[in-house]
């Protein structure tokens, strides 16, 4: 092994020949290794067992992100891998006031690997480039949507009561235990989506979904749906 987690083991962590350590291939295999040998910045380990890594949620759940101000999508990409999270896009929306994203895209992927493998994840998840709204929503066959998640702004446009998670599928009549293919959410930027925006993601067969009566931050939205995720079906 050579590289930044090379110098991450050996620099920062210390570790030493002998030291027992797991490591993940990014396809669901964990292995229990020995480091063997330390040659320069060059680790070389021991394979001892290979076991299915069980830290993954049991369907792939990619998060639409509308691009919010600042630093704040850095905290989205951490706490979503950290929560399962398969796949990250960066949406513009009409309401986003970020432009040319696109050159943070590679500080944007090391972010989620760092997290990926500060909470053992088993795959690497991919934050990918920015897509516009459209191009994005034209891209959906990729998830089966089951939740739009509101930003701030969400509640006073829809026009009627906006569903829990739970009660959408015991409305839908689906056991909460059923587990989908595949969970698209999609969130809003900090002046939430256009009604516009709202009714292009209805046509396609999004649903509202409440995250109850407090309102949220941008960047909370998609942490606070996948901790419910993960309590339905992780």
């Amino acid at each position: 092994m050579r590289g930044e987690t090379a110098h991450h083991l050996r620099h920062v962590l210390r570790l030493r020949e002998g030291a027992r350590v797991v490591l993940g291939d990014g396809a669901n295999m964990d292995y229990a290794a020995v480091l063997y040998k330390v040659d320069g910045q060059t680790l070389t380990f021991n394979i001892v067992e290979g076991t299915a890594c069980l830290t993954e949620l049991p369907m792939p759940v990619v998060v639409f992100q509308s691009l919010p101000k600042g630093d704040k999508f850095e905290t989205v990409i951490q706490k979503c891998v950290e929560l399962g999270a398969a796949k990250i896009i960066p949406v513009y929306t009409e309401h986003s006031l970020v432009k040319n994203a696109e050159k943070k895209h590679v500080r944007y992927q090391k972010i989620a690997n760092a997290a990926a493998e500060q909470c053992m994840r088993g795959i690497l998840p991919e934050v990918c480039l920015p897509m516009r709204f459209t191009d994005a929503v034209q891209a959906r066959e990729a998830v089966q949507l089951v939740a739009l998640a509101p930003s701030e702004t969400l509640y006073a446009l829809a026009d009627e009561p906006v569903q829990t998670l739970p009660s959408l599928l015991a409305l839908r009549d689906e056991k909460i235990t059923a587990i989908p293919k595949s969970i698209g959410i999609w969130i809003g930027p900090e002046g939430g989506f256009s009604a516009t925006e709202v009714a292009a993601l209805l046509r396609v067969g999004a649903h509202p979904v409440s995250l109850g009566a407090r309102v949220l931050r941008t960047e909370t939205v998609a942490a606070a749906l996948l901790a419910q995720i993960s309590l339905l079906w992780g």
